[in-house]
């Protein structure tokens, strides 16, 4: 990330912020992949439809170009590392940087999909309780949207929590953190949710339905934000992919450190 002396403080509120956003961005977008091999088996699945959730891709592909191609505000640029980070990394392209980021979300997406489906079944039930058609296709892509939701709000949340107690202000951290957003996106597919079917958004929730789709959010969020899955998740992918890492020692360093920094936080909750 280039950044001028005085975004030292910036500079420092990257490492947490990407942390977040690379377990919560990337399981999200897992999810979505997953709904969409369902949502084009549904009926509708054609012509505008169709149309509304490649807008959904095309979305994710401009999000993933800022992120690789940012010209300020780099935060996948390993030219833009600090030296004693750098010095952990071995000869490395920006892509294989992001891709060793993205891994965090693949395997958070793999431990917590028992989550995942229970959170589409409650879509479902509820679904199928207001006779609403293709109820299971319908609720992969509700699952998709809500996942991409929280997604959004972990990267604002962490970002406000990344500055709190400094100087800077929030439009100044979204300036850089506002890149790793994927509101776009969920919004894109909201639009394409809609369009699939119209009812999923015009029946009124029962008190019941309403608590349990609740509850599986909030258990999919506490997850992806707990330290076991950040802290874990980080280490899985550390060890996954050693050739990102300069030496076996740099690699095994960094696994020890990801370790000890989830130890701490679990004992200072």
């Amino acid at each position: 990330m280039t950044c001028r002396s005085d975004d030292a403080v910036i500079f420092g509120c990257a490492s947490m912020v990407k942390l977040y956003c690379g377990v919560a961005n990337n399981a999200a977008w897992m999810v979505a992949l997953e709904a969409f091999d369902h949502v084009k088996k549904h009926r509708n699945y054609r012509f505008n439809v169709k149309r509304l959730y490649g807008r959904c891709f095309d979305e994710f592909r401009r999000y993933e170009h800022r992120l690789l191609h940012a010209q300020e505000n780099r935060l996948f640029h390993v030219a833009d590392m600090d030296e004693k980070t750098r010095k952990r990394y071995g000869n490395i392209s920006d892509r294989e940087y992001y891709d060793f980021w993205v891994s965090i979300g693949d395997i958070c997406y793999q431990r917590t999909h028992p989550l995942v489906t229970s959170l589409w079944n409650k879509y479902r039930l509820s679904l199928l309780h207001h006779a609403v058609p293709e109820a299971a296709v319908l609720a992969w892509s509700m699952t998709a949207h809500a996942c991409l939701m929280i997604a959004s709000d972990v990267c604002e949340c962490v970002t406000e929590a990344a500055i709190s107690g400094t100087w800077i202000t929030k439009s100044e951290a979204w300036r850089v953190f506002g890149q790793l957003s994927l509101s776009r996106v969920a919004q894109a597919w909201n639009v394409a949710l809609q369009a699939t079917d119209p009812s999923v958004d015009e029946y009124k929730l029962e008190s019941t339905e309403f608590k349990n789709i609740v509850m599986g959010l909030n258990q999919l969020r506490e997850s992806w934000l707990s330290a076991e899955m950040l802290y874990g998740c980080t280490r899985a992918s550390a060890e996954e992919y050693g050739e990102v890492f300069r030496t076996m020692g740099e690699q095994r360093k960094a696994m020890r450190e990801l370790m000890e920094l989830e130890e701490e936080v679990k004992n200072d909750t």
